[in-house]
């Protein structure tokens, strides 16, 4: 029973943490994104 349990939070954890990647990802993908644009826009705009 004992190494039952072991599995079942082993999994949880595991879970847990994909949750947590699939939640943070897409914000750091837009900020990196972002991020390229200013940089685009201070190169073209504040150079001239």
């Amino acid at each position: 029973m004992l190494q039952g349990a072991h599995e079942l939070f082993a999994g949880h954890r595991d879970r847990a943490a994909q949750d947590h990647e699939a939640l943070t990802a897409r914000p750091h993908e837009q900020i990196d994104r972002l991020k390229v644009e200013l940089d685009w826009l201070k190169k073209r705009f504040w150079t001239s």
